[in-house]
């Protein structure tokens, strides 16, 4: 997945955060230490008693030294709060027991399978889904790693809701993108690509992860995108027919739900 963004979510952008947190009271210590370089050192003036002109350097040292503990502890305290990272989109799990459809609970690792029929809509097949794909890529190369999926929904065999999926199951970089990547990020790269507006984020779902969607420009007009993502898949929804935002994302939970094993 390419970065369009700096990843605000990312571990090295909180890393970055927490620099900038103690940058300041490093600064601050340094200054006081270095302007108070002859304060710390008085002189024993004449006539005058040694031990006591040390005891005073020393009383004066430890001035110094609980100044700096406090702005470093003040620092550390203010460092921890900053540092919020996201966690990578492997590291997601789902928000409530999902069946195996054995009697158990799924595992993280999902089998994706595209339902022939979920809600109204029909997956295309055979020349249908063939004439279907060769218009949308209009002799482009089909993207490697992801299975499309085409469907109708109201028996005209033409196409009504497209979704695309990459997943760790049969395409080992998922898992590496998703080492590193957060949903949040793995969003914005796609929304960004699909030149999305008003993108909101919905609830996701018995497989947590992430559930979006937002605006794009169709031919006639905006059309909804949707995307998904948990630790091991990512798919992509792009609905032909106008509709909500809210009613988009229930089409796409109910055809993730449905695909997922």
């Amino acid at each position: 997945m390419i970065v369009a963004y700096v990843d605000t979510t990312s571990q090295s952008f909180a890393i970055g955060q927490v620099v900038g947190v103690l940058t300041l009271p490093l600064i601050a210590i340094v200054l006081l230490w270095r302007l108070t370089r002859s304060w710390r050192a008085p002189s024993t003036p004449a006539g005058g008693d040694p031990a006591a002109t040390l005891r005073e350097e020393r009383r004066r040292c430890l001035i110094i030294v609980g100044l700096t503990a406090l702005i470093a502890v003040g620092a550390g305290v203010q460092a921890v709060a900053s540092y919020n990272p996201e966690p990578r989109a492997s590291e997601t799990v789902a928000t409530s027991p999902v069946s195996d459809g054995q009697g158990g609970q799924a595992g993280p690792s999902r089998a994706v399978v595209l339902p022939d029929s979920f809600a109204d809509f029909r997956l295309l097949t055979g020349e249908a889904a063939e004439q279907t794909e060769a218009a949308l890529f209009a002799g482009r190369k089909r993207p490697e790693g992801m299975k499309f999926g085409y469907y109708d929904k109201d028996g005209d065999e033409n196409l009504d809701l497209l979704v695309a999926v990459r997943s760790a199951e049969w395409d080992p970089k998922v898992r590496a993108e998703k080492a590193t990547d957060s949903i949040s990020q793995e969003f914005r790269n796609y929304f960004a690509g699909a030149k999305a507006h008003d993108v909101t984020r919905f609830e996701p779902g018995p497989y947590g992860g992430g559930l979006a969607c937002g605006l794009s420009q169709g031919p006639d007009g905006d059309q909804a995108v949707c995307a998904w993502s948990d630790a091991t898949t990512f798919g992509a929804v792009r609905i032909v027919q106008p509709t909500t935002l809210a009613d988009a994302a229930k089409t796409t939970l109910t055809l993730r739900n449905t695909a997922m094993h």
